[in-house]
């Protein structure tokens, strides 16, 4: 097990969330921008996704060729990047330029669960010794979000959200990040060539059931995406629950709930075994029902607990049925980056297929508990085709 990597590997984690504070502060955001249409500003959230998603498919083959350090430092710095823009120009510049600030933070959105598998990879050989390491890094994940969100939320809100970009002072953070992980983080790249060029005498492949996963979980995150697009409004404007300050408290409930299944999941993944996806999506319906169905503030928090919960939990064991799945070190960094790459896309597309989807079923594409309600709908699909896809299966 290599220590001194995993400092580094776990820093890198806390900021992978930091666009949590952006989903906290968003109705500030489009106050600011009032002449723009809430789907145009919601963009800021759905921006990260694109580059994310073409990332994701790039990650792979970009550690093969540059090692794993030399990427997350990229990955951190473009994060960074994005924060210093929307501290310094928010509020002050045309909304096209915080588009690109977003754009920046897509390397990090699509990077982060490949650049995580890969490190943790690295850093702790053993399949078994790193199945628990994959739950605390969620964790580690999880809790960068909750500061960040929280934090932001109180900064914006400090000045009835008239100077929300000072939230991105936090990401002055980045920078510590970035010493930390230049110091710690293994980089393996000469290892790493000989290997694939190993592999690719065996010719390595993708095995079917990956794209399965991917596709499924394209539309997971899809629908559990529409919790974080509309939580502002929903607390501030649909319901009037409050400020971004419990907007952003529910998304630190949201990670909050990913803390404990990170923590946990050891634990409940071995107990529940091939049961365990169904039984996390079964939590995430719970969840997406009691935010359609009940509007309290307090209810909301532990519904975002619950969503926060089955999203950790999925996560690594996808990443351990991935390794699980494949042969060799290539094609399980491929089935990463094909896993990643779906994941984002759901966030994505998420603002225009959820758009369309209200319009054509509520008759407003801007209603927030039209898409809502689509989402509780996609989150019940997901649940029960996760049982003939993680519960039955033939072991490899």
């Amino acid at each position: 097990m290599n220590k001194k990597g995993l400092i580094g590997t776990f820093t890198f984690a806390t900021s992978a969330s930091a666009l949590n504070m952006t989903s906290g502060i968003l109705a500030y955001i489009m106050l600011t921008y009032s002449e723009v249409s809430s789907t145009n500003v919601a963009l800021l959230l759905t921006i990260p996704a694109i580059v994310g998603t073409f990332y994701a498919f790039l990650s792979g083959n970009l550690i093969n060729k540059f090692g794993i350090k030399k990427v997350a430092l990229f990955t951190q710095f473009t994060a960074f990047l994005s924060g210093m823009i929307f501290l310094f120009l928010g509020n002050k510049t045309h909304i096209v330029v915080l588009y690109f600030a977003s754009a920046l933070f897509g390397f990090m959105l699509g990077g982060q669960a490949v650049i995580l598998g890969q490190l943790l990879k690295e850093c702790i050989p053993n399949d078994d010794k790193r199945a628990p390491f994959l739950g605390f890094g969620n964790s580690v994940v999880s809790l960068g979000g909750v500061v960040f969100a929280t934090l932001g939320g109180f900064i914006a809100a400090s000045s009835n959200g008239a100077h929300w970009e000072k939230a991105y002072l936090l990401y002055f953070w980045m920078l510590v990040c970035l010493l930390i992980e230049y110091l710690t983080l293994p980089n393996k790249k000469d290892d790493i060539l000989e290997t694939n060029k190993t592999v690719e005498k065996s010719k390595s492949h993708i095995p079917f059931k990956v794209w399965l996963i991917s596709i499924h979980y394209f539309l997971f995150f899809l629908s559990l995406y529409a919790f974080s697009l509309n939580l502002s409004e929903y607390v501030i404007t649909t319901h009037k629950l409050g400020t971004s300050a419990q907007s952003g408290l529910a998304i630190s409930f949201l990670t909050i709930g990913g803390i404990l299944s990170g923590l946990t999941f050891g634990v409940y993944s071995r107990f529940l075994k091939k049961k365990t996806m169904p039984v996390l999506f079964i939590i995430c319906t719970i969840g997406l029902a009691l935010v359609v169905f009940v509007p309290n503030i307090y209810i909301l928090y532990g519904a975002a607990a619950c969503l926060g919960f089955a999203m950790n939990g999925c996560n690594p064991y996808v990443l351990m049925e991935l390794s699980r799945i494949t042969s060799d070190e290539k094609s399980y960094a491929k089935a990463m980056s094909i896993y990643a790459g779906f994941m984002n896309a759901g966030m994505m597309f998420a603002v225009y297929i959820l758009a369309f989807l209200s319009q054509t079923l509520f008759g407003d594409a801007n209603s927030v508990m039209g898409k809502l309600t689509i989402a509780l709908i996609g989150v019940i699909l997901v649940a029960i085709l996760s049982f003939p896809l993680y519960s039955i299966q033939k072991k490899s």
